[in-house]
């Protein structure tokens, strides 16, 4: 085990492994100057950092280096329900 995570109880590291859990990974892109953000996927973890990278090449070659793009992980409600509008 990892040093830093020597001093922590037992409880602190199940916490820590629950939140590491998730239920997929979405591509977060942020436009720095527009403030504007857009999600993608969900994807598992390898067709997200994928996705991250063509996202990261289109926008280097348009030109738009300060766009950010990342992967992040998604957790959904503990009791998600999909509700549509009729």
């Amino acid at each position: 085990m990892d040093a830093q995570f020597n001093e922590l109880s037992r409880s602190q590291l199940d916490r820590l492994v629950e939140l590491d859990a998730c239920d997929g990974y979405i591509v977060l892109v942020v436009d720095p100057e527009t403030e504007e953000a857009d999600a993608h996927g969900p994807y598992d973890g390898l067709s997200a950092t994928g996705a991250a990278d063509r996202f990261r090449r289109d926008f280097d070659s348009a030109g738009l280096p300060d766009v950010q793009v990342t992967v992040t992980r998604l957790h959904r409600p503990a009791h998600h329900t999909a509700r549509h509008a009729a």
